[in-house]
């Protein structure tokens, strides 16, 4: 391969990385948001799904650019499949944070749900699952992937107990049916945060130890 080349995959780890930053920037606001229902930080996390869009556009059209011109093999050809599909899942991302923010708008002159629920929590780590899952892919870090992995789990199982949760306060109160729902939505938001920023951490394992494990 050329050097051109070889800058060519440089700027394009820059650009995921950037891209995952903004991101994970916009899941850690939606914690502070889902705190206090701050609109200002809904407005933050609302105005920068252009950009996030925008983005993901540019870094799909430079990996087919470089796999058309290089027809890159092994290693090279990896990361750039790889990156395609982070890619992807890291627009998908900056859609359940949008998600939220929208039901936090809407929540704001709703009655609250007062029920055992930790939605902050789920927040936090969906949050430091995303921020790992590009920290591994930046560094090209299995092992960091793999920390990702193990955290699922727990997300999986708040969000499981917040919908039983939920539905016993609709059963009680059918007022609370409404915002209920849409406590729901932002459990499951979170939740499918967790879900990609695992689906980036198999991806990093395959890219450098050439093992699928996410049917495992």
């Amino acid at each position: 391969m050329t050097k051109h080349f070889d800058k060519d995959l440089v700027r394009l780890n820059e650009k995921i990385a950037d891209l995952g930053s903004l991101v994970v920037d916009s899941a850690a606001k939606s914690t502070v948001m889902l705190q206090n229902f701050d609109l200002g930080i809904a407005d933050e996390i609302l105005a920068s799904e252009v950009t996030v869009n925008d983005m993901e556009v540019e870094i799909e059209n430079e990996c087919l650019k470089l796999l058309a011109l290089h027809s890159p093999v092994a290693a090279d050809l990896r990361f750039l499949i790889v990156v395609l599909k982070v890619n992807n899942d890291l627009e998908r991302m900056g859609d359940q944070v949008v998600n939220i923010a929208e039901r936090v708008r809407f929540l704001k002159d709703q009655p609250r749900v007062v029920s055992d629920i930790d939605l902050v929590k789920m927040g936090e780590i969906g949050s430091r699952m995303a921020r790992l899952s590009i920290t591994a892919l930046t560094m090209r870090d299995p092992d960091i992937a793999r920390d990702v992995l193990s955290m699922d789990d727990e997300l999986d199982a708040l969000h499981a107990r917040s919908f039983e949760v939920l539905q016993e306060a609709m059963i009680k109160n059918t007022e609370m049916i409404t915002p209920a729902i849409s406590y729901m939505t932002i459990s499951s938001n979170l939740e499918r945060l967790g879900d990609l920023a695992t689906n980036i951490a198999e991806e990093i394992i395959f890219m450098q130890e050439g093992e699928v494990v996410r049917h495992q």
